[in-house]
């Protein structure tokens, strides 16, 4: 968030849950918001349950970001990470055999989806790099073919414009 809009804040006497709606949910700080002050300011894509009791909140395609960005929270609802998922790193998590949804887990939702003619799959992509344009100057585009039981096989790239 810019400086201006943190002093809005400030000199309202404003909250800092107050003031998500403002600022967008990639600027909090962990330990300094709960799970329903973060879901009563913007509504998630998605939650995930994570094995250890703990839940992630999944928020993509923001007009103020192209980022997808998962909030953490601990089994007590407090804020403990924030992270931007679409990474080449994330990227390397992705291997024939997972679901579609075990994809999404991993990277969000895709900002594009199509249908890929010859194999009947899915091509999913997410914008890496943001152009000065405000454009994807890159996008991880991730092929999704059918293999069985919503299984999917795999082809990841990294494309430039």
């Amino acid at each position: 968030m810019n400086a201006g809009k943190w002093m809005v804040c400030a000199l309202a006497g404003v909250s800092l849950a107050a003031c998500v709606s403002l600022m967008g949910v990639e600027h909090l700080k962990p330990g300094t918001i709960s799970i329903e002050q973060v879901r009563a300011k913007e509504k998630p894509a998605a939650e995930w349950k994570n094995t250890d009791g703990t839940l992630s909140l999944e928020y993509d395609a923001r007009p103020d970001n192209a980022q997808n960005v998962m909030l953490d929270f601990d089994a007590k609802g407090m804020l403990t990470a924030v992270r931007e998922v679409i990474t080449l790193e994330n990227m390397a998590l992705l291997r024939t055999g997972m679901t579609r949804m075990e994809v999404k887990r991993i990277l969000g939702n895709p900002r594009y989806v199509a249908k890929d003619g010859v194999t009947g799959g899915d091509i999913w992509e997410w914008p890496l790099e943001q152009g000065s344009d405000g454009f994807a100057a890159a996008v991880i585009s991730v092929q999704l073919h059918p293999v069985a039981d919503g299984v999917v096989r795999i082809e990841k790239t990294v494309r430039f414009r």
